[in-house]
């Protein structure tokens, strides 16, 4: 029996799929030792999400495969752009990392290439926000001690009363299913997809890898059992909210 593209999506990218969690995982919990260094994975990752979805926008009406995956509830940009201005009251940075960098002309020059290469990081991206977002949101709010000015810092990860994640997953799911593409085309797909976990793997790692990260780090030895724990608690979270259909 034939697989469906979406599950196709899902095999045939479940090595790249599995490293990246292990990796994401770990720095993942690092970042969460202190705001200024998890406020750098959301202004990164603002910017990979404005990048697909001004793009999606744009050429929605002239690529029907892109307008058959248009989920406007599912766009991100508007609250990662207010979860960075409540991180970063001083203003944003003035430069972009080169993994941001990197990242933001791989979707570029994908995209030149044939618009439905877009598929590969929309698909990816925004269904880890929808299958994850609701999960993590309140170990973020907790450990960053964000209660108080809930929803600012997080508004990402949140989704408006009565949404229906799974509702939407289903829709989503279908939605790929039934995109008209050629053989070429999917397999394209499935290769960016591939990429998309490396290039999210670089970016984080980016963050930890920065002078006021490690300097962070060095204030947080004393807590290496608090950081283990974070670790195992996302690994647990992870693994039950990774995209799945």
């Amino acid at each position: 029996m034939s697989l469906t593209f979406s599950e196709e999506l899902k095999v045939k990218t479940e090595r790249e799929h599995s490293a990246s969690d292990r990796l994401v995982n770990s720095l993942t919990a690092i970042s969460l030792t202190d705001r200024k260094i998890y406020r750098m994975l959301v202004y990164r990752f603002y910017h990979v999400f404005d990048a697909i979805e001004s793009t999606l926008e744009e050429l929605r009406h002239s690529t029907p495969q892109l307008q058959d995956l248009y989920f406007p509830e599912l766009s991100r940009t508007e609250e990662f752009r207010r979860d960075v201005e409540f991180f970063y009251p001083e203003g944003l940075p003035s430069d972009q990392p080169p993994e941001l960098r990197e990242y933001l002309d791989n979707i570029r020059d994908d995209v030149a290439r044939d618009p439905v290469n877009l598929i590969g990081y929309l698909q990816t991206m925004q269904l880890a926000l929808l299958a994850g977002g609701a999960i993590l949101r309140p170990t973020i709010v907790r450990v960053l001690g964000l209660r108080k000015t809930y929803p600012d810092g997080v508004r990402a990860l949140d989704w408006p009363e009565g949404f229906n994640s799974r509702q939407v997953k289903a829709q989503y799911k279908t939605a790929v299913d039934e995109l008209d593409l050629s053989r070429d085309q999917k397999d394209r797909i499935i290769e960016i997809k591939r990429n998309v976990f490396r290039l999210n793997d670089r970016l984080i790692s980016g963050v930890t890898r920065s002078h006021e990260s490690r300097r962070t780090l060095r204030r947080y030895t004393q807590n290496v059992l608090v950081v283990a724990l974070v670790i195992l608690l996302l690994a647990y979270l992870y693994y039950r909210v990774a995209p799945k259909y």
